[in-house]
């Protein structure tokens, strides 16, 4: 039987268009954004509050579901950062999960004076997350690997797999009221009805991660309503769960091994540091509570917290020196605990691989926009795939990923794929930017590559590094110019551009580390943490 997505897709435009339409249409009263004045400490960090005064807070009511507009609401949550000069639009962005808290990610455009004087700053917590009224509260299931590195993965996921069936089912009765309804095609219509709501007749939207897949599926359905559209570390436009699981599941290691290529030092160091816990597993915690910190409790650090951001590469080294010292009885091992807890505690509300599930949010909309469901078989064969192609990381993502769904029972609401003639038909005139990395920790460049074959009008920027989201985050003027241009004003750029590395301050770039240089542990993660709240991350 034909998927309902590529019956879609041979629908004519206008059709798809009122079908898939918002509350708010033209002529009629579009719904209101309540605002009010933010208190100090909804800013996602002190240094924001001092630096952007007069941020603002806003809900906004939107039905479950939009063919029932009087039903049952979500209430969602944002925050305004208003244009300090000549207002174009309103610049609305989401960093990703799917899962993460978008309110806050109005702070990563502000960092450009341009783009803050030129548009309204947006950010949202989509349906179901954060702050947003009803969101999931799922406890994940807590299965982790014992400390071997020589762990039969599929054995391992087949065992976890129950774990994991019991939180979704669990999920799913805890959250029966919405969690049919929080899907990306839905996330799109909201963005859609946030669009009329503050006045813009197009939408100018930057789509990191995840939220890229909001931007390609919102350009889809509403090609005539783009104004700007950055897809930013992009997921691909024609996949599957099992595609999902099986390409996300190697990106780590494709990242590190860039590292490797311009950071022998830095690799070594998560290399050995691993090694080191595998042979003697710390124990990070109190007097109360046990806290282990093996080898793929280290891998999980790495992946989460340092790999996805190149500015926190140089934190690498440093930390790897902070678990050493963690090994000394006495007060300077206690700091170092200290410090490491805090950032395993961070880590693990990751979840394995530096996947961020929030109360269960990640898992139920990536199975509600992903239809397919791999078999026991199938699952088998994707995590013996990526641990022969992805030997460190892999396993921990792939036994994780492949059997995600397993569990829930609610109907998916499939998001398009753009991969038929009809559906490139659709899209092929639109004037996207793309931005994608040659080994992201996170979308690889295949998924980019995808994405850019699928809207063959865009222009697409591709930097040699493993960074994930890289407009205003690598220092590359490369990267930042023409996507600014093009926001700013919708000048293309050249059909694609491959911009060079541009190596974090304090990255070592040599063979082996420098010497027995003193560390402060506490500065380290503090460091890490700052910059992951800095980026919208946490």
């Amino acid at each position: 039987m034909p998927r309902p997505v590529r019956l879609l897709s041979l629908i004519p435009v206008a059709l798809v268009a009122a079908a898939f339409g918002p509350a708010a249409v033209a002529g009629a009263q579009a719904p209101q954004i309540s605002w009010t004045d933010c208190p100090a400490d909804a800013y996602p960090s002190p240094e924001l509050a001092e630096e952007y005064p007069g941020l603002q807070c806003g809900t906004f009511e939107v039905p479950y579901d939009y063919s029932r507009p009087n039903g049952k609401k979500f209430t969602l949550a944002l925050q305004k950062l208003p244009a300090s000069g000549t207002k174009i639009g309103t610049l609305f962005a989401n960093p990703g999960g799917p899962g993460a808290s978008g309110r806050g990610v109005w702070s990563v455009p502000a960092a450009s004076a341009s783009l803050r004087a030129s548009f309204d700053l947006v950010g949202f917590d989509p349906r179901g997350i954060g702050e947003t009224r009803p969101a999931f509260d799922c406890d994940e299931a807590a299965v982790a690997p014992t400390n071997n590195p020589n762990i039969n993965w599929v054995q391992f996921s087949q065992e976890a797999t129950p774990y994991t069936a019991r939180a979704r089912r669990a999920c799913q009765k805890k959250s029966a009221d919405f969690i049919a309804h929080v899907g990306t095609n839905n996330v799109v219509r909201d963005l859609d009805a946030m669009r009329a709501a503050v006045g813009d007749s197009k939408l100018t939207y930057w789509g990191m991660s995840y939220g890229s897949r909001i931007g390609y599926v919102y350009a889809y359905r509403y090609p005539q309503r783009v104004r700007a559209i950055l897809l930013d570390g992009p997921v691909t436009p024609d996949g599957s769960w099992a595609n999902f699981a099986d390409v996300r599941s190697k990106s780590n290691d494709e990242a590190l091994q860039f590292l490797r290529s311009v950071s022998p030092a830095t690799y070594a160091a998560v290399i050995s540091t691993r090694n080191s816990l595998f042979t003697s597993q710390l124990d990070i915690g109190t007097a109360g509570k046990s806290m282990p910190l093996g080898g793929y409790e280290w891998l999980g650090i790495v992946s989460g917290q340092l790999l996805l951001q190149q500015s926190n590469w140089p934190q690498i080294i440093q930390l790897a020196k902070v678990v050493s010292l963690a090994r000394i009885v006495g007060p300077g091992g206690d700091e170092a605990r200290a410090a490491l807890r805090e950032l395993a505690g961070e880590a693990e509300a990751e979840g394995p691989g530096g996947l961020t599930p929030d109360g269960g949010a990640n898992s139920a909309i990536n199975c509600a926009d992903y239809s397919d469901r791999p078999s026991r078989r199938g699952r088998a064969r994707i995590i013996r795939n990526v641990v022969s192609q992805a030997p460190v990381f892999g396993g921990l993502a792939a036994s994780g990923l492949a059997p995600d769904c397993v569990g829930y029972t609610f109907r998916p609401d499939p998001v398009p794929k753009i991969a038929s003639r009809a559906s490139l038909a659709r899209v092929r005139n639109l004037k996207l930017a793309i931005s994608d990395s040659t080994a992201d920790a996170a979308t690889p460049l295949v998924w980019g590559r995808a994405m850019a074959r699928a809207f063959p009008s865009a222009f697409e920027v591709t930097q040699r590094t493993g960074n994930h989201v890289n407009f205003l985050e690598t220092g590359s003027d490369c990267v930042d110019d023409p996507i600014r241009e093009y926001l700013l004003t919708l000048q293309m750029a050249p059909r694609r551009t491959m911009c060079l590395f541009t190596p974090p301050e304090g990255l070592d770039m040599t063979a082996v580390a420098a010497g027995r240089r003193k560390v402060d542990p506490s500065a380290v993660v503090e460091t890490i943490l700052r910059n992951n709240r800095l980026r919208g991350r946490q």
